[in-house]
């Protein structure tokens, strides 16, 4: 019994020497040992980029002038926008006083108000094309502030031309007017975008139904009629754009509700019409009947 347990403690011990020491076959490899024969300083990771110089100096990767000139103008295109939203509020405000002018019959004062906004626009042509030159060609101030303001004055400047002449100014009648003002000062000239048109002509719609109530109460019934035909007409023409999700859409589904307005104006007319020629021929068939029994009594 005890010889056979002393070969199984020989076996086993004899297994476990067997196996091979792995950490120091690992050490035994060609690579480790090369690293391990080379000094500590000589395993520190070069970098290519580091400066041979010394470790407090660095190398300049960037040109910092040209980061001067962007921010010189960027401030330059800084200061450009404000004076444009700035006075873009005064071509706001002076299109929307003629307006309010035209709307009560006082076309001198809409005129003057008119040039003074046209003159305004004119003003800030120059400082939108110069900020251009620095945008690759690309008109950055004149969207926004400026393009708005120029719907309004168009707004305004179509408005006064209908009632003066009855007729809705075209795009180049519009941009003559400007080239007239800026031959004034010898200037170039404001030309409308077709956007910016449309954009005042649907706004002008709108304008138009409060002149047409402004007739329909002194029964004009011709002004009306022919404010009518007028929103009909554009509202035909409008019906050719394929228009997207946008400013331009929203005006032209508001056009669709002034025009039923402006419909239903005239039928209201015609029915007050028809009711006051129906009491005026009574009131003339019972003078005219009082007038004969008059005759007979005599």
């Amino acid at each position: 019994m005890q010889a056979l347990l002393w070969r199984r403690v020989s076996f086993a011990s004899r297994t476990i020497c067997s196996i091979p020491n792995r950490a120091s076959t690992t050490l035994r490899t060609p690579a480790l040992l090369n690293m391990a024969a080379r000094p500590s300083s000589a395993r520190k990771r070069e970098r290519p980029w580091s400066s041979a110089a010394g470790a407090g100096d660095t190398t300049t990767v960037l040109d910092a002038s040209s980061f001067a000139m962007m921010v010189d103008t960027y401030t330059l295109l800084d200061e450009m926008r404000e004076r444009v939203i700035k006075r873009s509020r005064d071509v706001q405000k002076l299109a929307k006083q003629s307006i309010y002018s035209s709307l009560r019959a006082d076309n001198d004062k809409a005129g003057k108000q008119i040039e003074q906004a046209m003159s305004a626009a004119t003003e800030l042509l120059p400082i939108i094309n110069d900020a251009a030159k620095h945008t690759g060609g690309m008109p950055f101030l004149r969207m926004g502030s400026y393009s708005n303001a120029l719907e309004e004055l168009a707004e305004g400047m179509i408005l006064a031309h209908f009632i003066k002449h009855g007729k809705v100014a075209s795009p180049k009648e519009l941009n003559e007017l400007f080239a007239i003002n800026a031959n004034k000062d010898k200037v170039a000239a404001v030309e409308l975008t077709s956007e910016e048109y449309l954009g005042g002509l649907l706004d002008f719609t709108g304008e138009l139904q409060r002149y047409s109530i402004a007739r329909a109460t002194d029964r004009d019934v011709e002004a009306v009629a022919l404010c009518r035909d007028a929103c009909d007409q554009i509202f035909g023409q409008m019906l050719n754009f394929d228009l997207r999700n946008g400013g331009l859409r929203k005006k032209f589904d508001s056009l669709k509700y002034t025009l039923k307005k402006m419909e239903a104006t005239m039928y209201e007319l015609s029915l007050s019409g028809s009711a006051a020629g129906l009491a005026t021929a009574a009131h003339a068939k019972e003078g005219g009947g009082g007038g004969e029994e008059a005759d007979g009594n005599e």
